[in-house]
């Protein structure tokens, strides 16, 4: 077991028995709206894009007293993954934010992709969103070139053949 700060989470692929505790967190999580108008304000919005999210690519929760208080996602890029990217998004509830769980689930979904067969992990950050940048350059993203004085941050990840496996149910 990793311990990230006092407290031990678990890391764990999404079921749809979930839904309902992870709408609970979305229905919680502040700021809304603040990662590229990301989670929506309202609980039909956020119904609306769970549906569409979670029909597709993979997705991981961090859980923590059995409650639901993150969410990473990899979404295939060009029209179903063609180019072997996906797109990473990670949400985590503000009740446990700067306590290393945003970068377990980074490197939890980094390990995910190389299981998967991706080759690339792909996502946009906002330049002021340091903890995020930081959370994801500890998880071995990089910064794209071209994209320091853009809106956003691009950054990916190259993932490698003999990345290590992801563990279901890894408690960090």
């Amino acid at each position: 077991m990793i311990e990230t700060g006092p407290l031990p989470f678990q890391i764990r692929p999404y079921t749809p028995d979930d839904r309902v505790a992870l709408e609970a967190m979305y229905a919680d999580f502040e700021p809304k709206r603040a990662a590229q108008g990301l989670p929506p304000q309202t609980p039909d919005a956020q119904r609306r894009w769970l549906d569409r999210t979670l029909a597709r690519g993979h997705h991981l929760l961090a859980e923590l007293d059995g409650r639901i208080v993150g969410h990473v996602m990899l979404i295939p890029m060009d029209g179903e993954g063609e180019d072997g990217s996906v797109e990473l998004a990670n949400f985590v509830h503000q009740s446990v934010r700067n306590r290393g769980l945003g970068t377990a689930l980074n490197r939890a979904a980094v390990r995910l992709a190389a299981d998967e067969g991706f080759r690339r992990v792909w996502l946009s950050v906002e330049p002021s969103n340091r903890a995020a940048i930081r959370s994801y350059e500890r998880a071995g993203f990089r910064r794209l070139p071209g994209s320091l004085w853009a809106p956003e941050i691009e950054m990916a990840v190259d993932v490698a053949a003999g990345a290590p496996s992801y563990e279901p149910d890894a408690t960090v």
